[in-house]
């Protein structure tokens, strides 16, 4: 009873589980997706390198599997075999279509084939075969052809999807044909992506008409993407303000230069200066870098108009004033002098005074010296100092006399500035003076060589042989050769001891007269050597007989040796 049970179970299991394993092998036959799509991607047209863009994708045809027909011949048969076993299959009812032949040939590798095929079948023209024929005809060579084809498309609007348009256009290197496309309205007005590339392309195959063209096709900003391709193609068409506005898509740091820039390669230099002093204008400026550009652009007197901005209220010594203070120059106008004065009356008296000289340099000297006089640092004495080289540049010499007869009231001089009295004095002042400020160089230690000997000249005209001889003292200290101040000295001594107190320094002078000198002759008079002194002088005389002096001086020793007849020959000679 068990077994006849087991039996039955058997019968019945063994069909299902033999159908079971039937249907598991027929699935593990069946062709997987990596199978698969390596055959369609097979019959797939090469694709077109376009611009990234919005526009949509073309679609590409997926032909049914090849007839076995088709496939035993598609390597070696022409198109005209290939073309009539089309036309026999298709009348057959067999599933084999045009396009799908032609893209075995593709694979094939015989695109020359293709076209001839294409051409042979009746529906080898149709819009299903545009794209492809574009192709092969780019395969082949035949780029003229290819162009030819898109040019049409781009003529009037067809069954062609815009896509392919796009996609044939860029494959053959002629985007000028998107354009035309557009502009026929026969594809939709690109995108920015679409129309920054197609302006690219026409700048860089110098094609102005393409990019006009463009513009009247889109309203896609592309100018906002690359600002300086804007720019660019503005210069080229000259057109100064639509680059002005490109450079207002560049980044906020870049727009001033790039618009600079624009006018000065358009050689707009009025716009240019326009556009330098509004910059200017504004807050934060940088006032100084805005100047050196305006003079850059040959406007000297808006740039010393910005760098008195930028130095007001500085010192002399600032950047921003040395380089104002060099464009105004030596003789500046009369907005330049009117701000120097105002600066010379702000500020610390440390800088008014700098202002102050920097005033007194360029201003003519006598209206200079009236405004220095009036200024409210006037009496200070650095002030007067430029006031005295004022008197003197101007030839005041009243004026110059006033402000040195107030240096000299007995206020402290430095070295410097008691060179700088030396220097500024009046060309005539009274002896008093001239005497003071020699004092005051001995003092400072910057006597001049002179300056001792001249003192002694002075005491001595004075009649203060005792002052005289002490000026000569220290003169004679450091220039113990120095005739004449030998020579005034034995003068000296001779007031203050007589004839015996001056011989040692007529001795000493006579050291040092030269041989044969009219000095020599006199040294020896004094020292009571007449004989000697009147042949020295008939030697002089005989050399330079027109010598009048000398003449003279022979008739003086001659009187005093008591010959007066023959002094007087000498005279009459």
């Amino acid at each position: 009873m068990r077994i006849d049970r087991h039996r039955a179970r058997l019968a019945l299991l063994l069909p299902a589980l033999t159908g079971i394993g039937l249907l598991a092998g027929g699935l593990m036959l069946l062709p997987k997706e990596r199978e698969i799509l390596p055959a369609v991607r097979r019959a797939q047209p090469v694709p077109f390198s376009a611009a990234r863009s919005s526009m949509p994708a073309p679609a590409s045809p997926v032909p049914p599997p090849a007839h076995p027909s088709i496939t035993a011949q598609i390597a070696t048969a022409d198109a005209a075999t290939l073309a009539a076993l089309t036309t026999r299959l298709i009348a057959e009812g067999q599933p084999v279509s045009t396009l799908q032949v032609a893209y075995d040939l593709v694979a094939a590798k015989r695109p020359a084939v293709a076209l001839d095929y294409l051409a042979a079948r009746p529906d080898g023209a149709t819009a299903a075969t545009w794209r492809l024929r574009i192709d092969l005809l780019h395969r082949t060579g035949r780029d003229a052809n290819a162009a030819a084809l898109v040019a049409r498309a781009a003529e009037k609007r067809g069954p062609l999807p815009a896509a392919d348009i796009v996609a044939a256009a860029y494959a053959i290197d002629r985007p000028d044909l998107v354009i035309v496309a557009a502009a026929n309205h026969v594809i939709p007005p690109p995108d920015t992506a679409l129309a920054l590339d197609l302006a690219r392309r026409a700048d860089k195959a110098g094609r102005r008409d393409l990019i006009a063209l463009l513009d009247t096709t889109t309203t896609a900003n592309w100018r906002a993407a690359d600002p300086w391709l804007a720019i660019r193609v503005a210069a080229r068409s000259r057109d100064t303000a639509a680059g002005l506005r490109a450079a207002g898509y560049l980044p906020v740091e870049q727009r001033q230069a790039a618009r600079e820039a624009i006018l000065t390669e358009a050689g707009d230099r009025a716009g240019l200066r326009t556009e330098l002093l509004a910059d200017a204008a504004a807050a934060g400026a940088p006032l100084e870098q805005i100047a050196e550009r305006l003079v850059a652009a040959g406007y000297r007197g808006d740039a010393t108009a910005v760098l008195r901005r930028a130095a007001a209220g500085l010192a002399p010594t600032a950047p921003a004033a040395q380089r104002l203070l060099y464009l105004m120059g030596p003789r500046p106008g009369s907005d330049d002098l009117a701000w120097l004065k105002q600066q010379s009356l702000q500020g610390s008296a440390t800088r008014q005074r700098g202002w102050l000289a920097c005033y007194a340099e360029r201003d003519q000297p006598g209206a200079a010296l009236v405004f220095l006089s009036r200024h409210p640092l006037a009496d200070e004495t650095d002030v007067m100092l430029m006031r005295l080289a004022l008197a003197r540049a101007a030839g005041n010499d009243a004026a110059g006399r006033t402000v040195l007869a107030t240096l000299l009231d007995g206020r402290t001089l430095s070295p410097d500035q008691v060179r700088a009295v030396s220097a500024a004095a009046p060309a005539r002042i009274d002896p008093a003076q001239a005497a003071a400020i020699s004092k005051r160089r001995v003092a400072a230690g910057i006597a001049a060589p002179r300056d001792q000997l001249d003192l002694a000249w002075m005491a001595l005209n004075a009649g203060d042989a005792k002052a005289a001889g002490q000026w000569l003292d220290a003169h004679i200290a450091t220039a113990p050769t120095d005739l004449s101040a030998l020579r005034l000295m034995a003068d000296v001594q001779a007031r203050i001891g007589g004839a015996r107190g001056a011989r040692p320094w007529l001795e000493r002078a006579l050291a040092q007269t030269p041989a044969d000198s009219r000095a020599r002759a006199e040294v020896l008079e004094k020292l009571g050597r007449r004989d000697e002194a009147v042949r020295l002088v008939e030697t002089l005389r005989s050399e330079t007989p027109q010598d009048r002096s000398l003449a003279a001086l022979h008739a003086r020793l001659l009187i005093t040796q008591g010959q007066p007849g023959r002094a007087r020959t000498v005279l009459v000679q």
